[in-house]
């Protein structure tokens, strides 16, 4: 019976490195149910959803760790949380930039507990206006009785130009 795993992989770009897990995975019996790949400079991290037998997915780890000695891989099994009567938003951030701005963020969520489901921030200069300019994306768990509003009205609480919008 196919189990489920979570393989987080780190390491340089290399050409075709994802194409290459992929076909390791297929060799042993596995598929890739989700994945999620970001690359930052000449570094890249990878969370690979992965389907297989559960006695195969040590063969899998040793066959990664044997094929790809540069990265950094682990496998483990994939924790399925109940959702309950939760709801999926997602959140654009956008304001001028400024030290302490996304833990102050991430606070605000982790203070309502909240699930946080996907974050990204960036930090971009405008020289247009001579700033940096913040922004960020988030998809955020609520439960049902936490409003749409109620956290809008937290995030945009943090700075005086900070402006949220639901999408």
């Amino acid at each position: 019976m196919k189990k489920m795993f979570i393989a987080t992989v780190l390491g340089s770009v290399t050409p075709d490195v994802i194409k290459a897990l992929a076909q390791e995975t297929r060799q042993a019996g596995g598929e890739w149910i989700t994945s999620k790949v970001i690359k930052v400079d000449h570094h890249f991290a990878a969370l690979l959803k992965v389907a297989i037998e559960d006695d195969m997915s040590q063969q899998l780890q040793a066959q990664f760790e044997r094929e790809f000695p540069k990265l950094t891989i682990s496998l483990e099994e994939s924790i399925t949380a109940q959702q309950g009567d939760l709801r999926v938003i997602h959140l654009n951030v956008d304001c001028k930039d400024r030290p302490g701005l996304t833990r102050e963020i991430a606070d605000v969520l982790v203070n309502l507990d909240l699930g946080i489901e996907h974050m990204e921030f960036n930090r971009v200069h405008v020289s247009t206006i001579g700033q940096t300019v913040f922004t960020s994306k988030l998809t955020v768990l609520l439960p049902n009785e936490v409003s749409n509003e109620s956290v809008v009205e937290l995030l945009e609480g943090i700075s005086d130009d900070l402006r949220v919008s639901v999408i």
